[in-house]
């Protein structure tokens, strides 16, 4: 009975510290490859090439979540599944300064904004991949959720920005 109320106590607390928390996270991930910007710039507009460096799954959008069609540029998009999630991303920006800005809707009905940025330093290139969100449900868990998409996108990311690094540098050679 005592160790019963030891978890129920500890369940409370947890949810009561869950309303005050933080219900967004920001993943900042960067990786330096030996290329130039704009050798870059063609795997990271395109979603074509998107398949081949990046660590989720293209799947078969929903009939009534259908992204855009377009496989380069603004409005183009892909629906993915992921260990952080699954949902449909559309490109909302490119620009050589600001960056390759899209929005990512997940299937849970959050959402989060990512930007990815090349930033020339000499003959190597600095990839800055940013992403930002919130997690609105359930209330009580969601700065829990937050604090997990943390780790779990921050992961994502590592091992996308690798694998361009490596893809590139190789065809560099």
């Amino acid at each position: 009975m005592k160790f019963l109320k030891i978890v129920l106590f500890v369940a409370v607390i947890l949810a009561i510290a869950g309303i005050f928390m933080p219900q967004s996270y920001t993943v900042k991930r960067e990786i330096t490859i030996a290329a130039q910007a704009d050798d870059i710039r063609g795997y990271v507009e395109s979603m074509d090439s998107w398949e081949r460096w990046v660590t989720w799954d293209e799947v078969q959008p929903p009939a009534e979540n259908r992204p855009a069609q377009m496989q380069s540029g603004v409005g183009s998009g892909k629906y993915f599944s992921a260990n952080s999630g699954s949902g449909w991303f559309v490109i909302k920006s490119d620009s050589a300064i600001d960056g390759f800005e899209y929005t990512t809707h997940l299937d849970t009905g959050n959402k989060a904004t990512g930007l990815v940025r090349l930033v020339e330093l000499g003959p190597e290139t600095k990839v800055e991949w940013i992403v930002k969100g919130s997690v609105k449900s359930p209330p009580v868990l969601a700065p829990y959720i937050a604090k997990s998409k943390e780790f779990l996108v921050g992961s994502e990311l590592n091992q996308n920005l690798k694998n361009l690094k490596k893809i590139i540098e190789q065809e560099e050679r």
